[in-house]
């Protein structure tokens, strides 16, 4: 065989071994599957709930993706991450995950188009509008920046993007990337479930105002049917009782005590305790003593007392106690104080010791990566063992902490002292505690004997299995109000800061989703993604250096590669030349 005949078969054999070699690997990867992150925080990563509840979709979801089209690269890189979550999703759920990226201005006519916004926000869908700069100056596009969808015959909107007050596009892009998984989850995690839960806030015990809880229903409302009630002593406000079968069955999966400040009738709380015995969860937001911001301003000095709301009977058989005492911390907000000589005054950040902030600690599903979380007038909690119940602190104050026993004076002079928290602290006190088990009763021992025999009354002794969540702050609820009462600001939001910088509502939806057994969702909720941004000034002061470096480099290396690949041929045909020869 000539040397030439023996290239042409090498060449057919290294071509005849590539094709099987691809055919093998095609053929092993329908049983095999793996992706690889490299990635420090794992963004291309889902996390194993996620994964989870998409394999055990039975059904296809359909997702309508309303953003495509021309975009300022901060809203192209939340189109683009948002294609990545939905093609790793589909890896995982297969044809199930169907998707598509619709332009809601792409008709050029324009009461199409505006007949096309109309039913997006009929849907439930917000807009957003752009001032794009072009060369002949700046053009107003309008935006959906959400995604309808669906699941056989249901459909949610999923608003993907949420304004922010004073918040840049960047920081308010990156933080809807750091939930966007959270958010995409959430949403077929609702659109599949076969029923909405529901959630009560009770009212007629001097709650807070509706107002005043608005943010966090609003939030609410996104998992759960939400609904306001005054128990008033009516036994079938919380339960009704199933006709013929001798009992009663819950009409709430859970219910919200923002803040009460008058006391419960016995009546009332009979019905709250039968409610729990039924299997219902409640989210217990008390404050043990009355204290208010608002006189203080007033007065600058005031007297707080114990709040006697008559449920301290009820919480001990649960296993808590409230205590009657206010916390001061070194790890506090500041309050805005007018300070220095007459004509001569100015506004002052100083520590308000009566404000701590909690800053979460555990890695309990509830309070994970959530931010400091900001009360108001917080009391201390102690536990109390009852058979069949598990507790668990799931927020406490810093290391230094000091107890004020009831009375209290509480003055903003305060301010200009600093307390010595080494001397006497009483460090990580519990101010929010989780109970899980079956919980006996508090009505056991003193139920008027033919209650029993009233097959409508039902008395249940001892309860199934249920959570609650009792928290020494009934302010931790609480969103601002503006003076005149028809706005609100975000919960969490701080004034002084004029941005949402506490943990508030991410907390108390956290408690809610694990109270109401959603507790899968709150792994995905708390996934970060770190936005690497570049150093403004570096970049501006090393400027030409890096444009050289990205212009040149690449251009470099290419002559570099061609240089060497010239001189390698030349190396390997002069050493076939020679073999030839020889």
């Amino acid at each position: 065989m000539s040397a030439k005949g023996g290239e042409r078969s090498k060449i057919i054999l290294e071509a005849v071994l590539g094709i099987v070699l691809f055919i093998s690997i095609s053929f092993i990867s329908q049983y095999f599957f793996a992706r690889f992150d490299l990635t420090e925080e794992q963004r291309h990563t889902l996390t194993p709930t996620t994964i989870e509840l998409l394999r055990e979709l039975e059904d296809v979801v359909y997702i309508k993706v309303f953003l495509e089209g021309e975009f300022p690269a901060d809203y192209q890189r939340l189109r683009q991450t948002t294609k990545e979550k939905l093609d790793e999703m589909r890896a995982y759920a297969g044809d199930n995950i169907q998707y598509e990226f619709i332009n809601p201005s792409e008709d050029p006519d324009r009461k199409a188009r505006e007949a096309m916004y109309g039913e997006l926000v009929e849907k439930g869908l917000m807009y957003t509008s752009l001032q794009i700069r072009e060369k002949d100056g700046l053009k107003e596009q309008i935006i959906f920046p959400g995604a309808l969808v669906s699941y056989k015959d249901t459909e949610i909107p999923l608003q993907i993007l949420r304004n922010q007050q004073r918040v840049t596009d960047a920081e308010m892009i990156n933080r809807t990337i750091n939930g966007l998984e959270y958010e995409l989850m959430n949403a077929i995690y609702q659109v599949r479930a076969p029923r909405r839960q529901k959630v009560a806030f009770i009212e007629g015990h001097g709650e807070l105002q509706p107002i005043e809880t608005r943010d966090f229903q609003f939030e609410l409302e996104r998992y759960y049917d939400v609904e306001y009630l005054e128990i008033d002593g009516q036994l079938n406000s919380l339960s009704k009782s199933l006709v013929g079968q001798g009992r009663r069955e819950n009409r709430y999966d859970a219910i919200i005590l923002a803040k009460p400040t008058t006391q419960f009738s016995e009546q009332d709380k009979y019905i709250i305790d039968q409610f729990i015995m039924l299997g219902g969860r409640v989210l217990w937001l008390l404050d043990p003593m009355q204290m208010e911001m608002d006189s203080l301003m007033r007065t600058e000095t005031t007297l707080a007392v114990p709040l006697r709301i008559n449920l301290d009977d009820q919480l001990f058989t649960y296993g808590v106690r409230l205590n009657r005492d206010l916390l001061i911390d070194r790890t506090c907000a500041p309050i805005s104080v007018v300070t220095g000589p007459s004509g001569n005054e100015r506004n002052e950040l100083l520590p308000f010791y009566f404000h701590p902030i909690i800053i979460p600690t555990l890695s309990q599903p509830i309070v994970a990566n959530v931010d400091p979380i900001f009360t108001e007038f917080v009391s201390s909690i102690d536990t109390i063992a009852v058979p069949g119940v598990t507790k668990q602190i799931i927020l406490t104050t810093s290391p230094y902490t000091k107890i004020l026993k009831s009375p209290v004076r509480v003055s903003l002079n305060i301010v200009a002292i600093n307390p010595d928290f080494t001397n006497g602290a009483r460090p990580n006190l519990p101010v929010a505690v989780l109970l899980e088990g079956t919980f006996p009763s508090n009505f056991s021992n003193r139920l008027p004997p033919e209650f029993y025999d009233d097959k409508t009354f039902a008395f249940t002794e001892k309860s199934s299995f249920t959570r609650m969540l009792v928290v020494s702050d009934g302010d931790m609820i609480r969103n601002g109000v503006s003076p005149d009462g028809t706005k609100f600001r975000e919960l969490g939001f701080d004034p002084l800061a004029r941005r949402k910088i506490y943990g508030n509502k991410e907390f108390l939806i956290n408690a809610m989703n694990y109270l109401l057994g959603d507790d899968r969702l709150i792994d995905v909720r708390s996934r970060t993604v770190v936005l690497r941004k570049l150093n403004d000034e570096r970049v501006l002061a090393q400027r030409t250096l890096w444009q050289g470096l990205n212009i040149g480099l690449p251009v470099l290396l290419i002559i570099l590669m061609g240089i060497a690949q010239y001189f390698i041929r030349r190396a390997v045909y002069a050493r076939k030349i020679k073999e030839r020869n020889a």
